[in-house]
């Protein structure tokens, strides 16, 4: 298959299955073990050798550091289910230090009496929505970049395919860079460490 052919499948696959839509999690309180296997049938994309990215040790490991509330009693609500899915995309980009501040006033807002409540699955469910809207953009964006690439190459007298991966992977290394420098920038801003 044809770099291109691949490039795109992948970008397809992402779309399908990169995004967790949380419309399998079950309104109903679970145990951790449920909880998990909850989420691993949410990520398949992430799977390696045959297991979820999800375990019993990171839920409580993310509980104990504040990343995500702490369950009620034994069980874990729909609510606790997208904390998890949130802190599972943001610790690729984040340290744990930066998801413990970022999250720190939102789990401070969902415990309190006093102020806004803070509704998760509303949040998550506006969040997916933007990133689904901006993927569509990076569909048309890679086929856009692919063709450019190669007129690019083709100005230079060359169609040779590693130079076309190679400015392909460069160009999507520096868009994802310079999201990942804004979102960073943000947050020591607005999050600042105590």
């Amino acid at each position: 298959m044809r770099y291109e052919q691949f490039a795109e499948k992948l970008a397809l696959e992402y779309q399908k299955k990169g995004l967790a839509d949380g419309k399998s999690i079950p309104a109903i309180d679970l145990y951790i073990d449920q909880m998990v296997s909850c989420l691993n049938g949410e990520l398949p994309l992430y799977e390696k050798d045959g297991k979820g990215p999800i375990t019993k040790g990171i839920v409580s490991n993310y509980t104990k550091h504040k990343m995500i509330p702490g369950p009620e009693g034994k069980r874990y609500t729909k609510d606790h289910c997208i904390f998890m899915l949130l802190v599972y995309y943001l610790k690729d980009c984040f340290s744990m230090d930066q998801v413990q501040r970022l999250m720190r006033p939102i789990l401070a807002n969902y415990d309190s009496a006093w102020d806004d409540s803070v509704d998760m699955q509303a949040y998550y469910k506006e969040i997916l929505s933007a990133v689904r809207e901006s993927e569509e953009d990076f569909s048309a964006w890679l086929k856009e970049r692919i063709r450019s690439n190669k007129k690019f190459l083709a100005d230079r007298g060359s169609d040779d395919d590693i130079s076309e991966l190679f400015l392909l992977i460069t160009m999507l290394i520096m868009r994802s860079n310079e999201e990942r420098y804004l979102a960073e920038k943000l947050l020591d801003e607005y999050f600042p460490e105590k």
